[in-house]
């Protein structure tokens, strides 16, 4: 399944700068992070009792520098067409999210395309 880079946000990091880091460390890319595009929440529960509730911060940017590689916790990583989205098979509201950055962010499409790793 595709999905979005992420992770913790480490005591006293600002979102922002978390969000930096972790797609730094999981593609190799540096973006400058505009706008903050979705919350999501996560709320797992094991026989009717939540064991974990995750707030997931989506911010939304530009590329700014890096060649995309996947980091040692995705198999692959890769750049896809607006139009390619749409038959990739990704995590539960990835796709909205991105739909949503495109609006707010813009429709450009960078020819950073290639295969995954």
């Amino acid at each position: 399944m595709w999905s979005l880079p992420g992770g913790h946000v480490e005591l006293g990091e600002a979102l922002r700068d978390a969000a930096r880091r972790e797609l730094m460390e999981e593609t190799g890319i540096e973006a400058d992070l505009q706008a903050i595009i979705d919350v999501a929440e996560v709320i797992r529960r094991e026989n009717a009792q939540v064991t974990a509730h995750y707030a997931i911060v989506c911010f939304g940017g530009r590329w700014r520098s890096g060649e995309a590689r996947a980091g040692d916790d995705a198999a692959a990583v890769c750049w896809a067409s607006p139009e390619e989205l749409e038959e990739l098979a990704m995590t539960e509201g990835t796709l909205r999210i991105i739909k949503k950055a495109r609006q707010l962010i813009g429709n450009s499409w960078d020819a950073r395309k290639g295969d995954a790793e």
